[in-house]
């Protein structure tokens, strides 16, 4: 039997209630050895250390084991709490995982394939989409497959009538949208090139409808919301966004939750929707039933991000500095020598036209996305010519690697910073000399609602944690420009298409999300914006999103 993410609020209570009681099991003399027998009776791990996915057997059985004592002191990565110490855990090998897909014939099996494949630092995302196709086949119920292909599909091939074939499973039986008519209006907007007229009939519905949008299928809100905005149309897909937050509130209020990451949803909602004090109340007495060590900090980051809307950045700092107390990190003793209590210039690759170099250059540090020496060169008017810390976002420094070394031994370089998911990867394999200028962020921004974070306001978010007496933010419109990176910045391609890299920017990333921290930040007093960042930072979200429909890159083909 296959999971089905349907009728979620039920499901997850039960769970919770579960995950409490094995919690409590687990902390009495006997009881951990008992919660790790039913644990291996419910579910056995696969090679790799994957669990073997695809049945309520075995998520009872990974909940099980979330409960257990973790006494390690390795460095491991946690979604919520980016890097902990606790038991290291082998990576997923994609070869038996293959095997075990081949062999075993799950759905469950193909959707832990395709997660491998899907990995940031893998990046095999055309094969993803293959096993996640492959696994909706053998089981129609598991929405997983549904989600996935809608991310590998939308990177890659970027075939919407695939991908509007996976989600006619989606497709309401009753009440709104359930009709043959408006489910065919709907599907108009998942041709190859739908014409304007289907479009617009489409949005008409949505918005014809739009107080009973939060009562659909999370997911299905999310198919069309970022179908519309490759169309073009950010408005209406800002507001099926917002219908899903209301949707996970009704989810999530009220009901015991099994885990933080379930609160992360819930807040992330609430934050989406500007509830910021609604945040802090459930962050400040959230229904869990569990209180391990790692729960414990999970929800301490939660806490820390939700006071960071408010303009307040202390407890994240006080956080990160006691955190480096149990676990310390390679190039984070640098880190905080080069960036507290100095004027930070964050410089963004778009093409603005500001001339701001020397400004720039003024700063005590220079912070870029990558090292890229000659592209800083070739526009050392507008972008300054010092770059002290680079930012990587997963696989671009592998691919550099050699250059960002170069660059430190020279001098020439001080620090590149990688993501946390990266330090369990590479930590071990680390030479001393990389351990003098390669760090991993501690943790990242948790409260997105959909998405990932875009580079600027993850590195916002990380120098934040090292107290700098300023952060002015340079060269960044939030893709509201009429180019959305300056020449020769890398392959970031210039408009939506089969395997563009633009395609990142909606299927990975919420952009009113991201302007709309960005403004907290600035109106907090938290970051100082110059030129075209403060001018669009002044935008009313609407002002924004109309932008985006009419002047940028990413506004529809005429």
């Amino acid at each position: 039997m296959g999971v089905n993410l349907r009728r979620l609020r039920g499901k997850i209570a039960a769970a919770a209630l579960v995950k409490g009681a094995a919690f409590q099991l687990s902390r009495v003399p006997g009881g951990p050895r008992l919660v790790s027998r039913g644990a291996a009776a419910l579910g056995p791990t696969i090679a790799g250390g994957a669990a073997a996915a695809g049945s309520y057997r075995t998520l009872l059985a990974q909940l099980l084991r979330d409960v257990l004592p973790d006494t390690g002191s390795a460095m491991v990565y946690d979604s919520i709490a980016g890097l902990i110490p606790g038991t290291q855990k082998p990576q997923a090998d994609i070869a038996a995982l293959e095997r075990e897909a081949r062999e075993g014939g799950s759905a469950g099996a193909y959707v832990a394939l395709a997660a491998a494949y899907r990995k940031p630092y893998v990046g095999r995302f055309e094969e993803a989409l293959g096993a996640y196709e492959r696994a909706l086949a053998l089981n129609p119920h598991d929405l997983r497959a549904v989600e996935g292909i809608l991310n590998t599909a939308a990177r890659t091939t970027y075939d919407w009538p695939r991908i509007w074939k996976a989600v006619t499973v989606l497709r309401p039986s009753a009440g709104l949208f359930s009709s043959d008519t408006e489910w065919q209006r709907l599907g108009g907007l998942f041709a190859a090139e739908p014409p304007r007229e289907s479009v617009q009939r489409a949005v008409d519905l949505l918005q014809e409808h739009r107080e009973q949008l939060p009562g659909l299928h999370q997911l299905l809100l999310e198919v069309l919301s970022v179908r519309l905005q490759f169309l073009g149309r950010f408005r209406a897909g800002a507001e099926l966004r917002a219908a899903m937050a209301e949707n996970r509130i009704r989810e999530l209020s009220g009901i015991p939750l099994e885990s933080p990451l379930w609160l992360r949803h819930l807040l992330g909602a609430y934050a989406h929707l500007g509830r910021t004090d609604d945040a802090a109340r459930k962050a400040a007495r959230p229904l869990l039933t569990s209180a391990d060590p790692r729960t414990r900090q999970q929800l301490e980051k939660l806490r820390a991000d939700v006071a960071l809307l408010s303009g307040d950045a202390a407890p994240l700092q006080e956080q990160i500095v006691a955190r480096a107390q149990t676990l310390p990190l390679p190039g984070e003793a640098r880190m905080r020598e080069l960036v507290r209590g100095q004027r930070v210039a964050v410089v963004g690759p778009a093409d603005t036209g500001d001339q701001l170099g020397d400004l720039i250059d003024r700063y005590d540090v220079v912070v870029r996305t990558r090292y890229q020496p000659e592209f800083v060169a070739e526009h050392a008017a507008r972008l300054g010519t010092r770059t002290d810390i680079a930012y990587y976002s997963g696989r671009d420094l592998h691919s550099m690697l050699d250059d960002v070394s170069d660059a430190a031994r020279a001098g020439k370089l001080h620090l590149a910073v990688a993501r946390p998911f990266s330090g369990p990867l590479l930590n071990e394999g680390l030479s001393e000399d990389e351990r003098g200028w390669l760090r991993f962020a501690r943790t990242e921004f948790g409260l997105y609602f959909r998405g990932a974070s875009l580079a600027a306001q993850r590195i916002i978010y990380d120098l934040l944690q090292f107290a700098p007496a300023e952060i002015a933010l340079f060269n960044m419109d939030f893709f509201s420009g009429a180019n959305a990176y300056a020449a020769n910045y890398g392959n970031r391609g210039s408009a939506f298409g089969p395997y563009e890299p633009l395609n990142d920017v909606v299927a990975v990333h919420d952009l009113l999300t991201e302007f709309r921290l960005t403004k907290t930040f600035a109106t907090t007093g938290l970051l100082t914006a110059h030129g075209a960042a403060a001018e669009v930072l002044s935008l009313s979200d609407d002002e924004y999103l109309t932008r985006l429909e009419t002047r940028s890159p990413l506004r529809a083909s005429d």
